[in-house]
């Protein structure tokens, strides 16, 4: 019994990890769907408190006022990634000119012929049509927002008729049960993600005014950039500082200010790292260090960047779910941080 137990969790891990790989155009559009319905219905519950919008506005219009809202906001920090975008395609020949003499003066000083092969090929690097390969696959990505919208819309529409399902599934308790999952999982989603927004933006902010500062060019793109940064996990913020410094060389034709500024947004993301956001997150995300790293690993392999932004979320699913049930709990308990789940 105990074998042919273990044979079909074998084979449906299996199962899981083939739909994972070979559904990603389906399953990435999903999931992201499902993070902006929990959003939605955060903002119709926060819009919700009014007595006379409870009362007198149907839901199917809350949530709609509550979509658009997210969505005007997002549009509205797309809108300025994409001017200030502009205007850095538009200097990078400059920057490409200052990069080549640092560059020669860094090799000159040096005397080192191996860098100097290496450098040669960051030199025939066309940093243009890089910018404009990432600017395409944002694009693509906001191609498939389409499809996401398509999710989310027959995700509320759905929404009516789950309940009813479930209690026709699950009599008395076990639809307690059931129901306080659900909710369970909603709320930590919903948490995680706010109180994330909250530390990215202090982030993002404290990066601006530096930026600003050493007059680094578009500040406001680098910001936004960092703020998206901050999503994935360990390598997320320093993938945040040391793209910015990488263009500030570039724009001075110098290391002297870079450094600087490296330091200064790196003390920043440590400071708010280590001492900041534990203090804002609590105990909201009960999850081991060793595991978030582990599933950034996997789920960034699965799905790419996408799957680095929503591998937090998807092991915090996956602790809460696995928590409930008495068999699958200590495996909870190694994934969780503090051992209390």
């Amino acid at each position: 019994m105990k074998t042919s137990s273990l044979s079909n969790l074998i084979i449906l891990l299996f199962a899981a990890v083939i739909i994972l790989i070979y559904g990603k155009m389906i399953m990435v559009p999903f999931m992201l769907a499902l993070l902006f319905y929990f959003l939605i219905r955060a903002v119709r519950r926060f819009i919700d408190r009014n007595k006379i919008i409870r009362e007198h506005i149907p839901s199917w219009l809350k949530n709609v006022i509550s979509g658009i809202v997210i969505y005007s906001i997002i549009g509205f920090l797309f809108k300025i990634m994409f001017l200030n975008s502009q205007n850095l395609i538009a200097s990078l020949p400059n920057y490409e000119q200052n990069l080549h003499s640092v560059l020669d003066d860094l090799v000159k000083n040096t005397g080192i012929d191996v860098l100097k092969m290496g450098m040669e090929g960051i030199k025939s690097f066309d940093l243009a049509l890089a910018f404009n390969n990432a600017l395409n696959l944002i694009s693509s990505f906001l191609g498939n927002l389409m499809l996401v919208l398509f999710y989310i819309i027959f995700l509320f529409i759905e929404e009516s008729s789950f309940n009813l399902k479930l209690r026709t599934i699950f009599k008395g308790e076990k639809f307690n049960e059931i129901e306080g999952l659900l909710d369970s999982i909603e709320h930590s989603i919903t948490q995680y993600l706010g109180l994330k927004s909250l530390v990215s933006f202090i982030s993002a902010f404290g990066c601006y005014l530096i930026l600003l500062g050493f007059g680094v060019q578009s500040p406001l793109f680098w910001a936004f950039l960092v703020f998206i940064m901050n999503f994935i996990p360990i390598i997320g913020p320093l993938l945040g500082v040391i793209l910015p410094v990488f263009f500030a060389v570039m724009q001075y034709g110098e290391f002297k200010y870079p450094l600087i500024m490296m330091l200064s947004m790196g003390g920043l993301q440590t400071l708010i790292s280590n001492f900041i956001e534990p203090k804002i997150m609590g105990d909201s995300l009960n999850i081991s260090p060793l595991v978030a790293v582990l599933a950034l690993a996997v789920w960034g392999t699965i799905w790419g960047i996408i799957g680095m932004v929503v591998s937090v979320p998807i092991t915090v699913i996956l602790i809460i779910i696995l928590a409930k049930f008495s068999k699958t709990k200590p495996i909870a308990i190694l994934l969780s941080n503090n051992g209390k789940v």
